[in-house]
């Protein structure tokens, strides 16, 4: 059967309770229990989709379930029994390979319940508290082993449609996972040693699995809120913490692709047979918090935002992604601080894509970053300028760039990665382009942009890097106002700033306002580099 992508969520069913009433899901099911190692880890997911016209059967459903979890490398055992129109699947065993013959992992589920409607859907069931074992056989690592409890009410799931095209619909009023036990090396944790529990609640959500040539998904997530608590002790040491956050309004809407057959442990083969997937998380607000000892010193932190986005993209020409934050609130005690630090920002953003197969063409590449308007609290802007000298209006930090790279090797396939040396770059530098550049802060500001393409066959006129050509144009204002409150301060001395003042006459003439620089730095053909016209190389 075919199964949806990750939506994040681990479980979202009605599930029967232990002494086994029909808590019966109205809506269909599909799980995707799914290894990515890297070590060995495990992601588990649960996702859903809509009702079709479609027949179906349980005995379908299982059947496309075991076809998929094959399919993507896992080998699985199970007991089956049929009552009525009700199949329950019992002592389930899912067990795939660590990469490089890392070892393997087993996932334990005691039981599924799936239920033939009239209308030719099938209801999923799962018990409540559910526990799920997982078992780490590691070569060259620890082994361990470890059971969580996922605990929910109030959920509806219905699997409908036919194997070729299945749409999945789900809701529940709140689902918990909770770490119960762990042993490592047949050591048993504590479990004042290590607790982990995650709560989600108010969610939905539909997801719709066609198959073709490829597995294609297309889906929607929704879930009032997210909270997680996680705290661990060394007895080995003082070190201890606790975190704990909470995330609200959260909407998660995703689509991708992926070939029928799936080595989830050989990444850069699925690629290259059309594997895909882009995604955008978004949440309204959050909050997390964090204390702790470490080295025998206690820390605390706290941060809040008003809401924020991570958007992926990943296939077989880019890995990219796109984080914003909303009004983020920052604030940090520590035993070697003197004072708590407050830190406001009312927007943060980070942007990268960038190629992940080998080419013997170049390929675009991205990077952004934003931290605007940005704020110290008083205490800190008190410790280098109790007088004020300096203007403490929000300061401001923005790049984008973008450009051309080639690469020498498939950064997805372990086996190529491992064999660089280090001695040489896995790729080359083609082209970069300065779409914008903003630094605003202490009453100065410069600004930007520029273009530059590098010859990868002279690495001779500017030794050890490709030789480049193109400018970069600047404009700065307020730096001699700047330097004047720093002698001010004491910070600068006057011979210091004279020397900085010649600096910048030199790379920089008058712009168009008071106080005010521009500079156009170019390099040209023939490696020489000229400062408006100036030729200084």
């Amino acid at each position: 059967m075919d199964l949806p992508a990750c939506t994040g969520t681990l479980l979202d069913a009605t599930l029967p309770t232990e002494d086994h009433a029909t808590n019966v899901i109205d809506k269909d099911t599909v799980m995707t229990f799914r290894l990515v190692t890297g070590g060995s880890a495990a992601v588990f997911c649960s996702i859903f989709a809509q009702a079709a016209l479609a027949e179906i059967s349980p005995r379908d459903v299982w059947a496309y379930w075991q076809e998929y979890m094959t399919a993507s490398g896992y080998e699985i055992s199970a007991s089956e029994q049929m009552s009525g129109d009700t199949l329950t699947i019992s002592d389930i065993t899912l067990t795939m390979p660590a990469p490089e013959d890392q070892g393997t992992m087993t996932v334990l589920i005691p039981s599924i319940a799936l239920t033939g409607n009239s209308e030719g859907t099938v209801s999923a069931a799962f018990p409540s508290p559910m526990p799920m074992q997982v078992t780490i056989d590691a070569t060259d690592a620890e082994d361990g082993s470890g059971e969580v409890v996922i605990t929910h009410s109030g959920s509806s799931m219905l699997i409908s449609g036919e194997p070729s095209n299945l749409t999945y619909t789900h809701a529940s009023d709140e689902t918990t996972v909770t770490l119960t036990n762990l042993t490592v090396e047949g050591e048993p944790v504590p479990p004042e040693t290590l607790r982990f529990a995650l709560v989600l609640t108010g969610t939905s959500g539909t997801s719709q699995m066609t198959r073709t040539g490829m597995r294609s998904f297309d889906e929607l997530f929704r879930a009032e809120s997210l909270s997680y608590d996680f705290a661990f002790d060394d007895p080995d040491s003082d070190d201890q913490g606790q975190f704990s956050g909470e995330l609200r309004g959260l909407n998660l809407t995703a689509n991708g692709a992926m070939p029928l057959e799936m080595d989830a442990n050989n990444m850069a083969a699925a690629l290259e047979a059309g594997f895909n997937v882009a995604g955008t998380f978004a949440y309204d607000a959050g909050k997390s918090s964090m204390a702790g000892t470490g080295d025998g010193e206690s820390f605390s932190a706290s941060s809040a935002s008003q809401g924020g986005t991570v958007s992926v993209a990943f296939d077989a020409s880019q890995l990219a992604y796109d984080l914003t934050g909303n009004q983020t609130e920052i604030e940090i005690t520590s035993q070697q601080l003197p004072f708590p630090i407050s830190l406001d920002m009312a927007e943060t953003a980070l942007k990268l894509a960038m190629p992940v197969a080998r080419s013997e063409e170049p390929q675009d590449f991205a990077f952004g970053l934003t931290l605007r308007d940005f704020v110290m609290s008083d205490m800190i802007w008190g410790m280098f300028d109790p007088a004020g000298t300096l203007p403490r209006d929000p300061a401001t930090v923005s790049m984008d760039l973008t450009g051309k790279a080639k690469l020498d090797v498939d950064i997805m396939d372990p086996a190529a990665t491992a064999a660089l040396d280090g001695t040489q770059p896995p790729g080359e530098l083609h082209a970069v382009t300065i779409n914008d550049l903003l630094v605003s802060m202490i009453g100065a500001k410069l600004t930007g942009t520029g273009a530059f393409t590098f010859d990868n066959a002279d690495m001779q006129t500017f030794p050890g890097m490709p030789r480049p050509e193109g400018f970069v144009e600047l404009a700065l204002t307020g730096a001699n106002s700047v330097l004047d409150k720093l002698i001010q301060m004491g910070f600068v001395s006057d011979n210091d700033a004279m020397g900085a003042r010649m600096m910048m006459g030199m790379f920089a003439v008058p712009g168009e306002g008071e106080d005010s620089l521009k500079s156009r730095i170019e390099i040209n053909e023939q490696g020489q580099v000229l400062a408006n016209g100036q030729r200084i190389r």
